[in-house]
Parts: structure tokens; sequence; C-alpha cells
């Protein structure tokens, strides 16, 4: 293959997505006790690449789902409440059981179950679902920036730019007196650093869906290079572009993988926002819960643990996905 055919991406976007769902998973091992070697743990902070995946695979299906209204103040209303029961109807569901146990059990305060689940105590505290978080505001800013690409000719040339611009800012740190405000600003830049993963989606769709190529050096040479010149640097978020040549290598796996290969990515895809939630959730069902598989001898390292959640989450996440489809989004 001489060049990258973008429209692979939107073939494969729910495959990618179940690809960085798999990467969330491992990422968030070390984070539930899992002890492994110290070059897995770096793996794992790697992993991030999944959340970038899924804001760059997003960008291209909010692109495309604009395409299909006017945006005018009563064409976009109806875009504005499919994408959003889309988030919060599985996030209610998941998130308010979830905190409804948490207040029973006496391990949150009702008043802080409200803040978690509302996302106010991410911005605040860096509490709850912060990807949720920030698909809030997200979603609210895409239609204002797909009505400015209409407008002007050299969209891509201003989606590199606004890419630079999100960089820049997401590598300033803001000293304040205040310790409410310097941890709202840096929540705040804690989401800005993976912007530009959305953005360059965003920018990418239309060559999709004309069935563009770009040459490989875009996809590797480019942004391996941004990473090195980061790391060296210190300056901001610099896995950030990792997730370009990772979107690359997948779909050329994608094109020579196997039946189980692709069925296996495209289940992880449909269900990723509510694994998602669940991954945040089942570890504290399985410690209240379930002591003894804590307290228990083949828990050693938290493997047990850990496993529990993966697969207790997973089925719980396909039940839901299904529950959700047959009742809020059957298509008419």
């Amino acid at each position: 293959m001489s060049a990258f055919n973008v429209s692979d991406i939107s073939q494969y976007r729910t495959h990618l997505m179940g690809v960085a769902t798999l990467l969330v998973l491992f990422g968030h091992s070390a984070g539930n006790g899992v002890v492994m070697p110290g070059w897995m743990e770096s793996l794992c902070g790697l992993a991030s690449v999944g959340v970038d995946i899924f804001l760059f695979v997003s960008g291209l299906g909010l692109w495309y789902s604009l395409r299909s209204v006017q945006i005018t103040r009563r064409g976009v209303i109806p875009w504005y409440k499919r994408r959003y029961k889309r988030i919060l109807v599985p996030y209610l569901l998941i998130c308010g059981f979830s905190s409804i146990l948490a207040v029973t059990r006496g391990d949150k305060a009702l008043l802080t179950a409200v803040l978690d689940l509302s996302t106010i105590n991410y911005w605040l505290n860096h509490q709850g679902a912060w990807y949720v978080a920030m698909l809030f505001p997200l979603y609210a800013i895409t239609p204002l920036h797909d009505l400015v690409c209409s407008k002007i000719q050299k969209t891509v040339t201003y989606n590199l730019v606004l890419v630079t611009v999100v960089v820049g800012l997401s590598c300033v740190h803001i000293e304040t007196q205040s310790v409410v405000l310097s941890d709202f600003m840096e929540n705040v830049r804690h989401v800005v650093v993976h912007l530009p993963a959305f953005f360059l989606g965003f920018m990418l769709a239309p060559m999709a869906k004309g069935g563009k190529t770009l040459g490989w050096h875009w996809l590797f040479v480019s942004p391996v290079l941004i990473v090195i010149v980061m790391k060296l640097t210190g300056i901001g978020y610099w896995p950030g572009f990792l997730f370009l040549p990772v979107v690359g290598l997948l779909c050329l796996t994608f094109h020579c993988g196997g039946r189980a290969y692709l069925g296996t990515a495209e289940f992880f895809g449909r269900i990723s926002l509510e694994s998602y939630l669940f991954n945040g959730a089942v570890g504290s069902w399985v410690i209240a819960y379930f002591p003894a598989v804590c307290h228990s001898s083949l828990n050693q390292g938290c493997y047990l643990h850990y496993a529990l959640v993966c697969v207790i989450g997973t089925v719980l996440s396909y039940m839901v996905h299904r529950l959700c489809q047959r009742l809020f989004f059957r298509k008419t």
C-alpha cells in the first residue's frame, strides 16, 4: 500500500473503539492495584492512547452525524438531543445505580454522589467519570466548530492551527493562590491535552468520506517526531500524538485480520462507553460485596480482583448496551 486510505478509519471506526476499550482496561489495571513489572507499568501509562483513539474516531463520527442536519437554530437542537441522549442514558443507568449503592453502603455522602453524577466534582476535585465530563462541553461546541469549518476555504490549515493552539494551551500551568481555582485549572488542562485527537478526527472526516489518501509519513514520521520533541523538551502531553501511528497500524491489521479478531474488536467497540463506566464502578462493588475475594490467597497481586472487574464489567456492559438499544435507541 503506497498510501493510507483515510476511509479505513470510517470503515473500522467501531473496531478502533474496541481496541481503545481494551487499552483503557489495561491502563486501569495498575490503578486497581495489579502488581506488574516496571516496564508493564510504563505501558499502562502509554495505554492512555486509547482515550485519544476514542476522541479521534468521535471527531470523525460527529462530523458525519452533523451532515444529516442543517446547522440552524431548529436543525441543531435535534442533533444535540440525539448526541446527549446517547451519553446520558447509559451514564445515568450505570453511574446512577452505582451512586445509589455507594450512598446506601455509607461509602459516599448524598451531596458527593450528586456532585459526582452531575460531573461537577470532576472539575472541582478530579472525581467521577472525567471522560463523560469532557464530552458534555465538547459536544456543545462541535456544531459551532463545524459551522466555522464550513465558512472557510482552508479547513485543514484552520484545524492544524487550532490543534497547535490547543497543544500550546495544554503546556501552560497557571499558578494561583486559590487551591480551588488551581485544581479547577489543572482539571481543565487534563481535558485539553486530549483535544487535538478530536479536532484531527474532525479534520480527516471529509477526506474519509471522499475516499482520499494520506502519505504514510503523515501518520508515522510526523507524529513520532512531535512525540520525540515533546518528550525531550518536557513540554506538554508527549504521548498525545501516538494515536496516529497506532490507528494506521490497527487499520492495516484489520485488513488482514481474521473473523475472530475483527469480531472481538467490534464487540468491545459497541460496548465501549458502558465498559468504561462499569470499569470504574465494579471494582468498588467487588471490594464491598465480595471481601473474601480480595483477601483470598488466589488474589496475589490483585489479579483475581481485576479479572473479576473486567469479566463482570464486560457482561454487564453488554446487558446494559442491549437494554439501551431496545428501549431507547431503536432505529426508526
